[in-house]
């Protein structure tokens, strides 16, 4: 066979058929090389020509076959065997697929848990997930610990802050609550968090003062009074006596509350302050004209007592109406009079 037969065998038709059935661009000589090396026969390739011995195509053809296999091998996807399912009765329907619901109207429907199946599939057995279980309950207890290392650093370095959080926290403020949660949680606060916590320090330092200027400024008040008038009427059986002088609502403070002993004033559902010590500490929704009025009645109630049943024909305890002369006459009904030793 000639040489120019095997030029072209080896120069065309041959890297040609490889980049078009494979895919891999142009062969590298040492497919070749390994192919000859292999057969162990004398034969020189190149991309300009080809010598070799006689029946040379039938040895060309063994080494292109001897080469696809290999590459076949190495490019063939793997096989891996399947992985085993492990199966677990649902506990919701007790792998029956379905529950049953109600009392009066027993209803049966399809469960949720497992969609019907009556069971749930894993890839893991229950003594695996039972160990992965407790070892990510361990890595979340370390964290959280770590966490509350880096808390109580953060408190020793931030001693005004930390007070205020844990003081708002005590009472009930949510953004407290939120945010000394958010220390336990993390360990730190951002520093928006941090500034947001200073501007409420320092709000909470200037209502001090403001309620100190109130106080030193509060007027002289004696509901003496009143507060006989409430105590008749606990004697009397009355849990939380009540007064309705003009437009404000008078009650005592509860014996177990921080001010104990105090009289609350209110305007519907508006605090308007307390009267304790013999001063009337007004709040801020309070102003002056109004704190004046509650001067007035509050120091002769029974009179203001009157004048608000003739206003509004109602008595001043019960804010029932009042149908008979004299008790229209008194502002207050003859039980509610008995009551509060009126």
């Amino acid at each position: 066979m000639s040489r120019s037969w095997w030029r072209h065998k080896a120069g065309g038709f041959g890297p040609s058929l490889f980049r078009e059935f494979f895919g891999l661009g142009k062969i590298p000589r040492l497919f070749f090389i390994w192919g000859l090396h292999k057969f162990n026969f004398g034969l020189y390739f190149s991309h300009d020509h080809v010598i070799g011995n006689n029946d040379s195509e039938e040895i060309m053809t063994t080494v292109f076959d001897s080469l696809t296999e290999d590459l076949d091998a190495i490019y063939a996807p793997s096989r891996k065997p399947a992985a085993p399912v492990y199966k677990q009765t649902c506990g919701k329907c007790n792998g029956k697929g379905r529950v049953t619901f109600g009392f009066t109207y027993v209803q049966s429907g399809t469960c949720f848990a497992c969609k019907g199946k009556g069971f749930f599939e894993f890839k893991t057995s229950p003594e695996q997930r039972a160990k992965a279980r407790v070892a990510s309950q361990a890595r979340k207890d370390r964290v959280q610990a770590a966490a509350v290392a880096r808390a109580d650093d953060w408190r020793a370095a931030n001693p005004v802050e930390a007070q205020w959080l844990e003081k708002s926290a005590s009472r009930g403020f949510e953004f407290a609550v939120s945010l000394s949660e958010a220390l336990n949680k993390f360990g730190h606060l951002t520093e928006g968090q941090i500034a947001a916590v200073r501007k409420c320090i320092v709000r909470d330092d200037e209502r001090k003062v403001e309620q100190a200027q109130r106080a030193a400024s509060a007027p002289e008040l004696t509901v003496e009074a009143i507060e006989t008038a409430f105590a008749n009427a606990k004697q009397a059986g009355i849990k939380w006596p009540k007064l309705r002088l003009d437009d404000f609502v008078f009650s005592p403070a509860g014996a177990n509350s921080a001010n104990a002993g105090a009289v609350y004033v209110k305007q519907g559902e508006t605090y308007l302050g307390k009267v304790l010590g013999g001063k009337l500490f007004a709040s801020r929704d309070c102003n002056n004209e109004t704190r004046d009025r509650i001067v007035a009645v509050a120091t002769d109630p029974h009179a203001a007592a009157v004048a608000y049943g003739k206003r509004f024909g109602r008595c001043a305890v019960c804010a029932r109406e009042l149908s008979d002369e004299a008790s229209i006459e008194r502002g207050i009904g003859p039980v509610c009079a008995e009551n509060y030793g009126w």
